[in-house]
């Protein structure tokens, strides 16, 4: 067994990536089924674009209604069709992002412009006004389904790691399930680390042969008090940051010049944290901040952020959303003391809508 140093973890959670029926692998995760989630959220939109077709006319257009109501019959038999997978519920992602935008946009009482024109030949998805405000909306779909949207179940034995009381994120990988005098000597060896590891270090357990068995890596800093276990998805997190960056970076090549532009990428549950990541930057130690009260450590954000230092400072709006049912969306604000004091009115229009 041997700790090594690693790079600063690019990530705050992971979870098993790899098909884990692969023979002599411990079966720590398995793909959810993804209508499961679709399916119910498909309902909802298209009962509450029928339900409320009447007053939402006031609010627009009422062709964009029916091509919405349509859009969503068309995806309601795309649910059940037999047709090549990844491109039916490309389709669906695509519609139902945009859609469940739009209902947020009515229900608060929004006129909306779908498809605007900009300057440059480019357009904005949906223009939102109410009170004299007005927010230039970017809906762009997750780059795939992410991470987490699988079914992960860690060993119970590493869960006795959760007792130290320490708060960090720390990812199990696992190529082969550890059992009596192997578990215990591998947990042995795992409590002491965990007592001192910074974010970025790992641990791995290796057999007599010389391969590894095991590994766990502090990803990052915990809001509780405990060390959090949690399965290994570290490859396809790191390929899942840049492509957020990529659609952050897109949505930015659209913006509306001399208004207020917000960016919503919808996506599955799992991709809150490559996204946060992929806007905010990644976890790094910071000494030249206080620690929290009780904490030897204070934690912030590296430079590699889409919204890093002053880059992009067109853009202070983001926001999250996972494609189910009753799920709402995440709002990022790129808050300055001067926002703070006097936040114009476009702000808290989106913050009133999607906070």
């Amino acid at each position: 067994m041997r700790k090594q140093a690693a790079q600063p973890s690019r990530q705050p959670e992971a979870g098993l990536a790899a098909d884990a029926r692969i023979a002599d692998k411990p079966r720590m995760s398995r793909r959810l089924d993804e209508r499961t989630t679709l399916r119910p959220l498909v309902a909802d939109l298209a009962r509450d674009f029928a339900r409320h077709e009447a007053p939402w006319t006031a609010l627009a257009n009422p062709r964009l209604l029916r091509q919405f109501r349509r859009d969503l019959d068309d995806i309601g038999e795309l649910l059940e069709s037999r047709l090549d997978e990844e491109l039916r519920f490309d389709r669906i992602r695509s519609v139902c992002a945009e859609l469940v935008v739009a209902r947020r946009l009515l229900e608060h009482g929004c006129t909306i412009e779908h498809e605007v024109d900009t300057p440059s030949g480019r357009h904005v998805d949906f223009r939102a006004r109410r009170d004299g405000a007005t927010l230039c909306i970017h809906v762009k779909r997750a780059p795939l389904p992410t991470l987490r949207d699988v079914e992960m179940s860690v060993p119970r034995a590493w869960r006795r790691l959760e007792t130290v009381g320490r708060g960090l994120v720390v990812a199990l990988s696992l190529e082969r399930n550890l059992r009596g005098k192997a578990i215990e000597s591998a947990l042995a060896e795992a409590f002491p680390f965990l007592e001192a590891a910074r974010v970025g270090e790992e641990l791995s357990f290796h057999g007599a042969s010389g391969e590894q068995s095991a590994r766990l890596r502090v990803v990052a800093p915990s809001t509780g008090g405990r060390v959090e276990i949690v399965a290994d998805l570290s490859a396809a997190f790191d390929d899942h940051v840049p492509r957020f960056q990529a659609t952050l970076r897109k949505a930015f090549s659209q913006f509306m010049p001399r208004s207020e532009n917000l960016v919503v990428v919808c996506g599955s549950s799992g991709g809150i944290d490559p996204f946060a990541i992929a806007l905010l930057g990644s976890h790094i130690e910071r000494w030249d901040k206080r620690p929290r009260v009780g904490e030897l450590v204070a934690y912030g954000r590296g430079t590699d952020g889409f919204w890093a230092g002053s880059l992009r400072n067109q853009s202070r709006l983001a926001a999250y959303w996972p494609l189910a049912r009753d799920a709402g969306p995440l709002l990022f604000l790129r808050e300055t003391a001067a926002l703070r004091a006097n936040p114009p009115r476009s702000v808290l229009l989106a913050r009133s809508v999607f906070a």
